[in-house]
């Protein structure tokens, strides 16, 4: 018997938003890399990336976080993120691999910046 697995999609990731149009914003993904829903964002030279928390500059501090999956292999693409105002889950939350507690609990404190705060789930 074939098993269906749901994909996850935005509902898994934020459980509470302040207003749909404040909340979110339009953005631009640097080109080159595949995102994954969740992907914890930096934001360099007006270009959204995946968070890099071993790099220099704004390219360690995360200011979003990847509103839905995105291709963006290919170039520089258009995306939305969720950049204010909202409670997500944390085990939903995409990190760069080999990010330590640290760098984790820093990317966090970012984001709470931003009114993005992450609760663990029940």
């Amino acid at each position: 018997m074939t098993t269906f697995n749901q994909p996850k999609d935005l509902g898994d990731l934020l459980l509470v938003q302040v207003s749909p149009g404040w909340t979110k914003d339009r953005v631009t993904l640097l080109g080159g890399s595949v995102y994954a829903l969740g992907q914890v964002l930096a934001k360099v030279a007006s270009k959204y990336q995946a968070l890099d928390p071993a790099g220099t500059g704004p390219a360690k501090k995360a200011v979003a976080v990847l509103a839905e999956p995105i291709d963006a292999t290919a170039g520089d693409t258009p995306a939305v993120v969720i950049a204010r105002g909202a409670v997500l889950a944390l085990p939903e939350l995409v990190w760069p691999q080999g990010i330590t507690e640290p760098q984790k609990a820093a990317a966090l404190d970012d984001l709470n910046a931003q009114c993005i705060v992450a609760r663990a789930i029940l």
